[in-house]
């Protein structure tokens, strides 16, 4: 049965097609995308307006999670087989997509884009170039595109393919909008909770000289130590994990099944993050990375069993559906509004079991506190804060000279950007020509939370 917003729009979806062929549709994370989808399909179909569709997404996992639903919905095969009433590809696909162009020329054919703002129009970015082949062939040759998202914007500023703009800043007119607050209202997604861990006092040693900063906002811009350093400390790992892992607790007293979303910065950092989840907390994970081929399987296997923890670079970011997941702890270097939202999203999906809150937990870093504050303005809340145990140890943080930056800090890693610091010498001595070396000292934390607490008023 579908909910009552999908029913509105698959009304107005097949009612917009008698006079345009191209529709785009703007819901929340975890509001029911995908199964709209398949009923917009499958009404074209029983109408005789096509003949067969074409699916298209980010991933192999969210691919395979669109056969079974559509297979499902429409009672076909959609394997792309003989036989089969459609497909459900990759975005990678379709530089060898020769055949299916030549299919859409003699076929009358929905293609369905799923996380549409992958695909950039009016641009040269090289990591959307195949966004340019479809703006340049399906477009023209579709009997009808059906385009989803749920974050219609691009960080890198590129227009959306297949999105109509009102004004020059490109701000999108959707055919049909479904945002996260009507989501909450209607009791389709969670309501999110988002506590941001910041630095209460902290004193920085380096070149013969002590600065002391009270957040981790002044660190960051005055202290010369980069944030990429200071996600890859184990402290604040550490610090960030005893928080996620005691929110899981006692989430799973009442659902034993309730799991946990870790997302790291890169492949080395995923390890570290494991091996202080299993040696300071006890606690088994599955770590998921491009670098595996079984890694779809992994996600799968996770998805359907009843353990804690999963770690991911960037394999779960958007579309992937783990309806258990409830809390997530955001240790990435990525710090864009894009990225952001789509994590958040992995944990805003109920399932018919479980109500409450999704728990993330962030970094006062600037950008985040900011994407924060404005979900927050969305979805009205409050601020306070908690002070957190206090750190006694000291421990150090290497930071790269400016410059040097990119060489020494970074890799061309295929999951993501990599902190070094277990590999520089910390040996070196202070006035070191390539090297600065900071001592931090850590009064203790606070926490942040901005909680998202909808009131009837607000509703109304």
């Amino acid at each position: 049965m579908l909910r009552a917003w999908q029913g509105q729009c698959l009304s107005q979806a097949v009612t917009s097609y008698k006079n345009q062929s191209q529709f785009l549709v703007l819901a929340s994370p975890g509001a029911g995308k995908t199964l709209l989808a398949a009923h917009i399909a499958k009404a074209l179909i029983n109408n005789g307006d096509i003949d067969y569709v074409v699916c298209f997404s980010p991933s192999r996992i969210v691919s395979q999670s669109i056969e079974e639903t559509f297979e499902k919905t429409m009672e076909r095969k959609f394997n792309g087989r003989l036989g089969a009433i459609g497909a459900s590809r990759t975005y990678h696909s379709l530089s060898n997509a020769a055949e299916l162009i030549n299919d859409l020329a003699a076929t009358r054919v929905l293609v369905i884009f799923d996380e549409i703002h992958h695909c950039a129009g009016n641009g040269d970015s090289p990591a959307n170039a195949w966004g340019l082949q479809l703006l340049s062939t399906i477009q023209h040759l579709a009997t009808y595109t059906l385009s989803l998202t749920g974050t219609p914007w691009r960080t890198d500023t590129l227009p959306i393919s297949f999105a109509k703009y009102s004004d020059p800043e490109g701000n999108i007119i959707c055919d049909y909008s479904y945002d996260l607050v009507d989501a909450i209202k209607d009791k389709v997604c969670r309501m999110p909770q988002i506590t941001a861990i910041d630095i209460e006092k902290v004193t920085v040693k380096g070149l013969g000289k002590f600065e002391t900063y009270t957040s981790l906002e002044a660190l960051l811009k005055e202290g010369e130590v980069s944030y990429q350093a200071v996600i890859g400390h184990p402290e604040v790992i550490k610090h960030l994990l005893s928080l996620s892992v005691q929110q899981l607790n006692a989430l799973r007293k009442s659902s034993p099944n309730t799991g946990g979303l870790i997302v790291a910065s890169s492949y080395e950092h995923a390890l570290q993050i494991k091996s202080i989840l299993l040696n300071c907390f006890s606690k088994e994970s599955t770590l998921v990375s491009c670098r595996y081929d079984n890694s779809p399987e992994l996600i799968q296997h996770f998805r359907n069993g009843t353990s804690e923890w999963i770690i991911s670079i960037a394999m779960i970011s958007e579309g992937t559906d783990i309806p258990r997941l409830q809390v997530c702890c955001h240790l990435t270097d990525v710090t864009t509004e894009l990225y952001f939202r789509q994590i958040l999203g992995r944990i805003l999906r109920i399932t018919k079991n479980k109500k409450g809150s999704a728990y993330m937990y962030i970094l006062a870093e600037p950008n985040l506190m900011e994407f924060a504050k404005r979900l927050n303005k969305a979805i009205p809340g409050a601020y306070n804060y908690q002070k957190s145990k206090e750190l006694t140890d000291r421990f150090e943080i290497i930071d790269i000279f400016r410059g040097e930056l990119n060489a020494l800090e970074r890799r061309n890693d295929s999951d993501r950007s990599e902190t070094v610091l277990d590999q520089l010498d910390f040996s070196r001595t202070e006035g070191s020509n390539t090297l600065q070396t900071s001592e931090l000292t850590m009064t203790s934390f606070k926490s942040r939370i901005v909680s998202s607490f909808l009131s009837k008023t607000t509703l109304a």
